[in-house]
């Protein structure tokens, strides 16, 4: 029957965000609890343990400086109150501000104040609890110094930025401290005051600490909610790059694909105006690619296209595009490259796809038709560009095998698709 309480009372906290909601199950069968569990949450986004360590921090401050300045300012309460106890309370009250005073400047100067803040915080208020402890079994009516006695429980679980520990910590050692000063005392507190000590304490520290659980579960619900974000960011991304990619990319040869190759096309073209560059194109054509797939079947025919894919991603610069305009038709970009040397990798193009042997095609070899055009400075227009290109395709194409390079001929024929065979 208690373990069903218990259980149940549990469940309440929970539904009323007072504790937080037990994390995803782990290996073994346990959950995450506690502060392995937030921890590994904060370290599932970069920074985050960092960030969570500075609010601490300056949560810690903040509360210490108030501790600081507000414990000697009721030396004022202490006069209206306990006129012939005054001169010794402000002593203990100045002596006291001593280790307050050093837990501040570790908090807010030295490392273990980042690595810490939780810690010297606490410090701060169990100084300030010890400190009212003793004054409340002195004085000649404690109902003033218990309300100090109750503000810094309350300070802790509002405020403080910890986990619920340190607000149950500083209850204990408020208590203890309460203890330790009614024994030591001469006279102790009279029943009714010990009743209402008890009482106003017992109130104060039910109330901080379960205001505590409550901001502790909401960061808690925050913070998984967050790392849900960063981590659907992080897969947003990679789904965009990935989308990103495969809008540029042909899916077949993994080259640029025409969109890509249009407007770097245009980008390039203008940048060459602009700087009087040069700009060189080179459109590859395969070979009877028809007879390839008819032969081979479009497998072969896909084959065919990766190898020469391959040999042309392996034999131009790094800052040259290469992409499939469509069909069997490729082409290179070459920025800053003249007619010589467009015309030499165009060279070396056609030799090496004498060589190459892609899967499923047996004793079978490609060949290349490819043409040649440069554009410099004001001339470096994309429709001109691809249209002089074209033309030296054509050219190689009479004859196939071949690099159409250089001035077209007078006369030579207007660009005109290859004949089908019938049927």
């Amino acid at each position: 029957m208690p373990f069903s309480i218990s259980q149940r009372l549990l469940a309440v906290l929970r539904r009323g965000d007072v504790l937080p909601s037990p994390g995803p199950v782990a290996a073994g069968g346990r959950s995450p609890r506690g502060r392995a569990a937030v921890a590994e949450l904060a370290a599932a986004v970069p920074g985050l343990a960092e960030e969570r360590a500075e609010r601490a921090r300056t949560a810690g401050l903040l509360v210490g400086w108030v501790a600081v300045v507000t414990v000697p300012l009721w030396a004022v309460v202490d006069l209206a109150t306990e006129s012939s106890n005054a001169g010794t309370f402000l002593a203990v009250r100045l002596l006291c501000e001593i280790p307050m005073l050093l837990a501040l400047v570790a908090l807010g100067r030295l490392p273990l104040g980042r690595r810490r803040p939780e810690l010297l915080t606490f410090s701060v208020l169990a100084v300030v609890q010890a400190e009212v402890a003793w004054m409340v079994t002195r004085s000649e009516d404690p109902r003033y110094h218990l309300l100090g006695l109750t503000l810094a429980i309350y300070g802790s679980g509002c405020v403080m930025v910890a986990r619920p520990r340190w607000t149950v910590a500083l209850v204990a050692v408020s208590w203890a401290a309460l203890g330790l000063a009614s024994v030591s005392a001469d006279d102790g507190l009279s029943p009714g005051d010990l009743l209402a000590v008890t009482v106003y304490l017992a109130t104060a520290s039910v109330i901080a600490v379960l205001a505590h659980l409550r901001r502790y579960a909401l960061d808690t619900r925050e913070l998984h909610t967050r790392v849900r974000l960063e981590r659907e960011q992080q897969r947003t991304g990679v789904l965009l790059a990935q989308l990103e990619r495969l809008s540029h990319e042909d899916p077949l040869t993994g080259l640029a694909n025409r969109r890509r190759w249009d407007a770097e096309l245009a980008e390039l073209c203008t940048r060459t105006r602009q700087r009087g560059d040069v700009l060189s194109v080179v459109l590859v054509d395969l070979d009877h690619f028809k007879d390839v797939n008819d032969r081979y079947g479009h497998a072969g025919g896909d084959a065919a296209l990766r190898a020469v894919a391959g040999l042309l991603s392996a034999r131009v610069r790094g800052g040259d595009l290469v992409a499939r305009l469509g069909g069997d038709e490729l082409a290179v970009l070459m920025p800053g490259a003249d007619a010589e040397r467009a015309t030499a990798v165009a060279e070396e193009l056609r030799r090496e796809a004498r060589l190459l042997r892609p899967p499923g095609l047996g004793a079978a070899r490609l060949s290349l038709s490819l043409g040649v055009a440069t554009a410099t400075g004001a001339d470096a227009y994309p429709r001109e560009l691809m249209s002089r290109a074209d033309e030296q395709l054509y050219r190689a194409k009479t004859t196939r095998n071949a690099v159409g390079a250089g001035p077209v001929p007078p006369g030579a024929p207007e660009p005109r698709p290859e004949p089908q065979p019938a049927g």
